[in-house]
């Protein structure tokens, strides 16, 4: 009787899965009014075989103090060789790696009351004949006020959107191949103890990579003062990616290296990379310059007083 009901309820799943019906689930929350809506997960990374599916879900959060609606819409995206812009949704144009025919999200249009937040599931589903690689897309979620009349009498409206982005890698052999350009920083002498470092990652495969490593900051005499931890990052298919890092302390004085290790992302392998400059405190080194001419001062008026003195005698 047991294994029956346990046949049964994976029937029931199966058939529950297969024909993708989810009720939308809506709570109430105890919301500030920020005048936005937030969207979570920002982001979505799966491995699928070919004729595969799979379901994911996201939340939507009504912080803007009134009712709103809201839209959802499927874009492909892709990558770019502007560091400025390392995502570019692609609107009603197919991307390189399209993905949006294979996006099937649970509804398009809802409403939802203030402190409201709904919970919603999309479909992934990958075709059997789907080539080995990355297919990258993104569920945008739109909130599109009421028009407003302008002076000519025309209607216009201002939507507000965020995207949640959607990485798939189907399985298979693909092409893995990304390199570490350049690190750097902008400055070679800095007057504040602040430091951005720079790193251009380059993604010419046909697969996104999440780059990751460590960066060591050594003194002017090699020894290792402080490590910092570059988390993983991703870079599409063709593109250069720009990933900025910190280093700030209360103090900071004199001539350091920072030296990379930044693991690709595949097969464990390594780039390294180095850079070097200089901190010098405006401040400090104006004390110092007063301290030392301060010094200068008093030891040549003491030793012109002591020749006079001499010379009196």
């Amino acid at each position: 009787m047991e294994r029956k009901k346990i046949f049964y309820s994976f029937l029931s799943f199966f058939f529950f899965f297969s024909s993708f019906v989810f009720a939308l689930e809506i709570e109430n929350t105890d919301q500030p009014t920020r005048n936005d809506f937030v969207v979570s997960p920002g982001k979505i990374e799966v491995w699928l075989e070919p004729g595969s599916s799979t379901v994911h879900e996201f939340t939507i959060t009504n912080r803007t103090g009134k009712r709103a609606s809201f839209k959802i819409e499927i874009e492909d995206m892709k990558g770019s060789r502007d560091v400025e812009k390392p995502v570019v949704l692609l609107g009603g144009e197919k991307g390189p790696y399209s993905l949006k025919d294979y996006l099937e999200p649970e509804v398009s249009e809802f409403s939802l009351d203030h402190g409201q937040r709904a919970r919603f599931f999309f479909k992934i589903s990958i075709p059997k004949d789907a080539e080995p690689g990355g297919k990258y897309g993104a569920v945008i979620v739109s909130k599109v006020p009421p028009p407003t009349e302008t002076s000519n009498g025309l209607e216009v409206s201002v939507a507000e959107r965020i995207a949640v982005l959607i990485f798939v890698r189907v399985k298979g052999p693909v092409k893995e191949y990304g390199i570490l350009k350049d690190f750097l920083t902008p400055k070679k002498i800095y007057t504040k103890p602040f430091v951005p470092l720079k790193i251009y990652f380059e993604n010419n495969g046909n697969v996104h990579l999440n780059p990751y490593g460590i960066i060591k900051i050594k003194n002017l005499l090699g020894q290792t003062i402080t490590e910092i931890e570059v988390p993983p990052f991703f870079s599409l298919p063709d593109s250069l990616k720009l990933k900025e890092i910190s280093w700030k302390k209360n103090f900071l004085f004199g001539c350091y290296t920072a030296e990379l290790f930044l693991n690709r992302g595949y097969q464990n392998i390594i780039d390294y990379k180095t850079v070097s400059f200089w901190v010098l405190p405006v401040l400090p080194l104006l004390l110092l310059f007063v301290i030392f001419f301060g010094f200068v001062f008093i030891f040549y008026w003491i030793m012109n007083n002591f020749e006079i003195r001499k010379k009196q005698k």
